[in-house]
């Protein structure tokens, strides 16, 4: 029987538009399954709205620190409807256009929830109207979805997730967020800097845990120092809605105690979006938290499905999602490419911003590798002295025989667009001396990762080794 795609993408994330763009520029039938919005929870509630909420609010901080400088402006505010309209107007140029390379590309958009019916057919639910679709391959890019807290049920009014927080339709004077991953700091940044006394409560005993402990450690005192209140090692325990307040219950080591807020925010992990996949009817199997387990060419156990994104596990980033896209839609043409990430840089856009890659100290250490590490702190960085920002550091770990690169980790501004050195350095299996050989231009903040190339062998110029 002839199938009506050679290939069907289950999501239009930043995982599943790649993808389909990718099959129609190697000749592949595709069409591509949304039930929600093109460009997925990245483009619509999540990377890009949260962005432009954090450079706003980055331009007030930066403008009111400037006085130390001599440039003062009296009253700076942010105007919540025009800040909004900005967001938005962000979010439909950017999925307009995704949109529009979907089209031009040839591929299919239809609107629906998917579910499978077999290992080569699904069924599109798009309001009373179900269609049923063959494919030779389907990828399943459906992502992932906050986590939902027993003690802190979610009314989108005051105790709300990540996708309220973005709509920002009021400032709270008081604001509870819980978890201090990457989104629970972010927007306690952005909240805190809008006017809310914002308290973040995490259950481990760091902020930030999945990161190396010295930015852990500088981001914690960063976020203190710009007000915002962290209780670390504790949890809440109960909560209970009142009016337009709740009062929630907080367990710490020296007992619990009752706060009221205005607003809650539960940024507490992620979840896997395959429950409404129907993926026992295809026999694709689950692991014990519901990812997907997936190959080197990110196949499932069932040949002709493959899973990307948020969904197949592993670090939860939209461009490794897009990455992982294309190898399994190469793996479908029949090319040898593989999706084996031994370099998969992150961010974390707090003030100051955070990027790495790689190990991090602890992990190297756990792993049995012995290994030097070389520190260089911005303040002896001319440009970061000039513009204000002396707090960052860069990081550099490598192997104490080899000097191969193991990880490397950058604190301060502009860290994001810097790490793609670090990407590079790692794919290529370079060398601490490679770094320190390697030229930044001066005067950039990027002259501190050179520099803490050449300190893991003692070599750096501007700080005593």
């Amino acid at each position: 029987m002839t199938k009506d795609y050679k290939l069907v993408v289950i999501g239009a994330g930043p995982g599943g538009y790649v993808a389909a763009i990718r099959a129609a520029q190697l000749g592949i039938k595709t069409a591509i399954v949304e039930k929600e919005y093109i460009g997925g929870v990245c483009l619509n509630w999540g990377c890009i709205p949260s962005k432009a909420l954090l450079y706003a609010t980055e331009l007030k901080r930066t403008i009111t620190g400037a006085k130390r400088i001599g440039l003062t402006a009296e009253n700076v505010s942010i105007d919540l409807d025009r800040l909004r309209k900005h967001k938005n107007d962000t979010i439909k140029r950017l999925t307009g256009g995704v949109k529009l390379l979907l089209e031009k590309a040839g591929v299919k958009i239809i609107n629906g929830a998917a579910s499978f019916v077999s290992g080569d057919e699904i069924e599109i639910s798009d309001g009373d109207t179900k269609t049923k679709m063959e494919a030779e391959h389907f990828i399943i890019a459906t992502g992932a979805s906050p986590m939902q807290l027993p003690m802190l049920k979610e009314d989108g009014r005051i105790i709300i997730g990540a996708r309220e927080a973005i709509d920002i339709k009021s400032i709270p004077e008081r604001m509870l967020v819980v978890g201090a991953g990457p989104i629970g700091v972010e927007m306690a940044t952005v909240y805190n800097t809008l006017g809310s006394k914002v308290l973040i409560v995490e259950l481990l005993d760091v902020v930030l845990p999945m990161l190396d402990a010295d930015i852990s450690a500088a981001s914690a005192k960063a976020l203190k120092k710009q007000g915002i209140e962290i209780l670390l090692s504790a949890k809440v325990v109960s909560s209970r809605i009142a009016s337009d307040e709740v009062s929630v219950t907080i367990e710490t080591s020296q007992g619990t105690e009752e706060m009221v807020f205005d607003t809650v925010l539960v940024a507490a992990g992620m979840r896997p979006n395959t429950k409404n996949l129907n993926l026992g009817k295809a026999k694709v199997k689950l692991d014990d938290r519901g990812f997907i387990p997936v190959n080197h060419e990110m196949r499932t156990n069932v040949s002709n499905i493959y899973a990307i994104g948020d969904v197949a596990g592993g670090i939860l980033l939209a461009h490794k999602a897009s990455h992982e896209g294309i190898a399994a839609v190469e793996a479908i043409a029949g090319a040898t490419a593989t999706a084996d990430w031994k370099a998969v840089p992150y961010a974390v856009f707090t003030d100051p911003e955070i990027a790495g890659i790689g190990l991090t100290e602890k992990e190297a250490a756990v792993s049995g590798q012995k290994i030097k590490i070389g520190k260089f702190p911005y303040r002896a960085v001319g440009k970061a002295v000039a513009t204000l920002a002396s707090e960052g550091f860069a990081k550099v770990i490598a192997d104490a025989e080899t000097d191969r690169i193991l990880g490397i980790h950058l604190f301060g501004p502009h860290s994001g667009d810097i790490i793609q050195v670090g990407t590079t350095l790692l794919e290529m299996n370079a060398t601490a001396a490679d770094l320190g050989h390697i030229m930044a231009v001066h005067p950039t903040l990027s002259e501190a990762l050179m520099e803490a190339g050449l300190n893991v062998n003692g070599r750096a110029i501007h700080i005593i080794n």
